[in-house]
């Protein structure tokens, strides 16, 4: 547990303002041990609004000479741009959809591309993964956090997903629907890929998988909105150390969330299989 705390020690966040759940933690440390003093990153956050506009950067603030940030969403990019202003960063918003990147920013364009809790929302979240890996550079990293598909949930709880995903594919035949179920239903899809697929969709999409593990035990996850930064860092190392002691057997089913880091590999054709590097994982250990 104490490896954790001592890479907080030496990230050079600001540890008083780390974001919210443990997976978007690893990403942090992930992230900020790729950045070199000498030379500044360009980094795309694929889904920058939010319900708290750019809230994973401000931890990042101390090391904002290391990197230059797109920020890309479907919705209220100038609430990203204004709180990009307020924080310091050399910062640009876009609008646009996690499955069209490519088409917005070109091939290779970034060194480094973070997605944290959109694919759940994306109906073709597969799409939207070979995009992430297609705006990257080879070489360069794609991180990504999102809800899991191998979390074990009630029965009335599948159910609500279940009819939510229906209420979107009816809206998407029939908008008009909105104007009735709008006040109950949220409209969005949401369902999280399990860990075997998004490590299979990865690596189909010309990614090396490096690191891949369940995130969030549900408990943790539901009491994460109070807690302070110290207790954060006390459970990803606590959740870490579990996954560890687990191996490979760890059960992903009590988890909520997913984490993923992999690299664009040099002359990689998509679709071709690679093995994982020493960092890869079926569980959440470090």
């Amino acid at each position: 547990m104490t490896a954790v705390l001592d890479e907080f020690a030496a990230s050079g966040l600001a540890l008083d303002r780390l974001p919210g759940n443990t997976a978007k933690l690893r990403l942090a440390l992930d992230l900020a041990a790729s950045l070199d003093p000498a030379t500044r990153l360009r980094v795309l956050d694929v889904g920058c609004v939010g319900v708290s506009p750019l809230s994973l950067w401000e931890t990042f603030v101390p090391l904002a000479d290391r990197f230059e940030l797109t920020g890309v969403d479907v919705v209220a990019v100038d609430r990203a741009a204004a709180r990009g202003a307020e924080l310091g960063l050399r910062f640009t918003a876009r609008h646009g959809s996690a499955v069209a990147l490519a088409e917005i920013f070109g091939e290779g364009a970034f060194d480094a591309v973070v997605s944290t809790q959109v694919l759940e929302h994306v109906r073709d979240w597969r799409a939207a993964v070979a995009q992430l890996a297609a705006v990257v550079r080879p070489g360069g990293r794609v991180y990504v956090t999102c809800d899991s598909g191998d979390l074990r949930r009630a029965r009335l709880e599948r159910i609500r997903l279940a009819a939510k995903r229906g209420y979107a594919l009816a809206l998407e035949r029939y908008p008009e629907l909105d104007r009735i179920g709008a006040r109950l239903v949220s409209g969005e899809w949401e369902r999280g890929p399990t860990r075997t697929e998004l490590g299979d969709a990865a690596r189909e999409a010309g990614l090396e998988v490096e690191r891949i593990g369940s995130y969030g035990l549900r408990d943790v996850k539901r009491a994460q909105r109070p807690a302070g930064s110290e207790t954060r860092r006390l459970w990803l190392a606590l959740e870490e150390a579990l996954a560890v002691e687990a191996g490979s057997a760890l059960d992903p089913s009590p988890y909520t969330l997913l984490y993923l880091r992999a690299r664009r590999v040099y002359g990689t054709v998509r679709g071709g299989q690679r093995e994982c590097g020493e960092d890869c994982q079926s569980s959440s250990s470090p």
